[in-house]
């Protein structure tokens, strides 16, 4: 018979890292709360018992006050034999112990763990296991589960799992949930007077000194200004700027368009001559966005995918099926020459370095400090600092983000952080475009579209705050050391997510181009940029080959900033700087991508869904207008 361990624990312990060294199962293992937002389930062995292994949500209490406690207290009414496995900050022994009493009082068989047992050690504490053991009843093991150190001991442990000794004053006690809490503490205190010594060292470590400083008011604001620097120049410089004219110039237009368009033109033959053009890309390492330190050139001679038939040529039946085909696969819009070209040589080495960046801050443990320091301005719209991490995973995928709004405890806060999440924060794909484009851009025009975006999320989010009814929650956030993230995590959690990458978006890529290649074939882009001319021209003041930008954004907002981003750069650009402007301030604040649509109606319903994205829409087109106007009386 299979048997069944539920892992259980506060917010930030290392559950997901525990459940990976137990399962050998990849999960999102991060340094600040909220991570687990689902139920993760795995099958595994231990010298020969089958067990399957779930990985819950982090809890303070067992009371169902938030969702994630609700799910939690659920799973273990659901699974009344399954052995509990309590993963503890063994720093925080206090918080833990006081679920133990609450878990004690299930009745269920406990393992304790004590993970972060090497941070305790290097902050001078000690804990008698043994005695911890006896008075409570049950198994207690140390783990540092970064190294997987402890996790066989943890496995040997299992078969001893028994339930915890329940304090001696609440066998018999009746009271409130705050009467109750007392007692609990009251026994803690007791035990941890027993069982626990700290010792402060003379000089905290350079990690806790960094830690304080990322949150003063003082110091704070320039270690943000630092970490955003650093995103800046590796992400929207030497990702999306050096890596992405090597790739799309040296690797795709210069070798690979050429062989792919040579073997489809031998495959499908028909009277057509292609033009050459000269290209170069320039090899360096980027100091500001102009100037690089250049390491070599690369020049050459290379076919296009533009063509033109060849005088006299007929195109019957047959021709014509097979121009058909060789226009799909390397023309204008091909799936080779377009979607490939953008998906492997634009996005994928802006994300995978924004990817790189995202896993090392968050697991450094800066991510909650953010929070700290955003919380005032996130009151402001009906939010407080714990939001500030499902807008950093929007970062990264919005779609993601909308589902770890979970962690807000109300309504009204997730309604907010979703509504906010579809207008104004762009994935990490968006993103890095939208960094490319930057440099492009002069000083102010970058700060007129950091402003706007900003100013769109308070107003926005202000309003929002006071059209929907409710009350907001009181800011509760557990703060994780700050700690020297793992290289093995972090290219194990960027691999992953490239993985998703390549799995969802490139197959978009692929469709988007199609469709964009059927409607040029059918002349119905013509027809659509003569009917949106007098937004998109007229309006937004862009030339109307745009057009094609926000139609593709209808399925993926960074595939219309891809888009953006090819005609704003290179020797055929067609934006001027004002236009990149008006044309990222719109792309930014454009309808969320289908995934993220229906991400939300899967978590507020089809109706609320709609309603977000009726309202983001014009809402868009309006402010990239006014941006187009006012940016022509300044002259940005």
């Amino acid at each position: 018979m299979r048997e069944t361990a539920v892992l259980v624990g506060n917010p930030n312990v290392g559950k997901s890292v525990l459940f990976k060294n137990l399962t050998k199962r990849y999960v999102t293992v991060s340094n600040y709360p909220g991570t687990t937002v689902e139920i993760v389930r795995a099958q595994a062995s231990f010298d020969g018992r089958q067990m399957e292994l779930i990985d819950t949500p982090g809890i303070n209490d067992l009371t169902p006050r938030s969702d994630d406690a609700r799910v939690t207290r659920k799973l273990l009414d659901e699974h009344g034999d399954a052995t509990v496995v309590q993963v503890a900050d063994a720093k925080n022994l206090r918080r833990a112990l006081l679920l133990t009493m609450q878990l004690a009082e299930l009745r269920r068989p406990t393992v304790l763990v004590l993970n972060m047992f090497d941070e305790l050690q290097e902050r001078g504490g000690k804990i008698d296991t043994d005695g911890l053991s006896e008075i409570l009843g049950v198994p207690v093991v140390t783990t540092i589960a970064p190294r997987n150190v402890g996790t066989q001991a943890l496995i040997d442990a299992l078969p001893g799992a028994r339930p915890p000794k329940v304090a001696p004053a609440l066998e018999t006690a009746v009271g409130d949930d705050y009467e109750l809490n007392r007692l609990r503490l009251e026994w803690v205190n007791a035990i941890l007077a027993d069982t626990y010594s700290v010792v402060q060292p003379a000089h905290p470590p350079a990690g806790v000194r960094f830690g304080f400083w990322a949150m003063h008011p003082v110091k704070g604001p320039f270690v943000l200004a630092g970490v955003l620097f650093v995103v800046f120049w590796f992400v929207g410089l030497l990702g999306a700027g050096t890596m992405v004219d090597l790739l799309e110039v040296g690797v795709f237009q210069q070798r690979l368009n050429p062989l792919a368009i040579r073997t489809v033109d031998a495959v499908l033959p028909f009277s057509h001559v292609h033009q050459t053009e000269s290209l170069s890309v320039s090899l360096g390492v980027p100091v500001t966005p102009v100037h690089e330190v250049t390491v070599g050139t690369l020049e050459t001679e290379a076919i296009s995918p533009s063509y033109a038939l060849e005088p006299g040529a007929d195109l019957g039946a047959l021709r014509r099926v097979l121009r058909f085909g060789h226009d799909f696969l390397v023309g204008e819009y091909g799936a080779i020459t377009m979607a490939l070209s953008y998906a492997f040589a634009i996005v994928l080495p802006i994300v995978t370095f924004f990817f790189l960046v995202f896993s090392v801050l968050e697991d450094s443990g800066y991510f909650a400090r953010m929070a700290i320091m955003v919380h005032r301005v996130f009151r402001f719209i009906g939010l407080n600092g714990k939001a500030v991490l499902p807008m950093i995973l929007g970062l990264g995928c919005d779609t993601m983000a909308t589902m770890t709004t979970r962690i807000l405890e109300t309504r009204k806060e997730r309604l907010i952080a979703t509504m906010l999440l579809a207008l104004a924060v762009p994935c990490s794909a968006q993103l890095g475009v939208l960094l490319a484009l930057m440099a492009s851009l002069s000083a102010p025009g970058a700060l007129v579209w950091s402003g706007v975006v900003i100013g769109v999320i308070l107003l926005v989010g202000w309003l929002t705050a006071r059209v929907i009814g409710g009350e907001s929650s009181d800011f509760l956030l557990e703060i994780p050391p700050m700690r020297r993230p793992q290289l093995s995590n972090v290219l194990v959690k960027t691999a992953g997510r490239l993985n998703w990458y390549l799995k969802e978006v490139i197959p978009l890529f692929v469709l988007g181009t199609a469709i964009l290649f059927l409607l040029d074939q059918l002349q119905v882009l013509d027809t659509i940029g003569r009917a949106a001319e007098p937004l998109v021209t007229g309006w937004l003041g862009l030339p109307r080959e745009m057009t094609n930008a926000f139609l593709i954004g209808f399925m993926r907002r960074d595939y219309g900033a891809v888009y953006i981003l090819d005609a704003a750069t290179g020797p055929d650009a067609v934006l001027s700087a004002h236009q990149i402007l008006v044309a990222m301030v719109t792309i930014t604040l454009f309808m969320p991508c289908i995934a993220n649509f229906l991400m939300i109606a899967r978590e507020h319903g089809m109706k609320t869904a709609w309603s977000m994205a009726a309202f983001i829409f014009p809402f868009a087109f309006f402010v990239g207008g006014m941006i187009h106007r006012l940016g022509q009386w300044l002259i940005i």
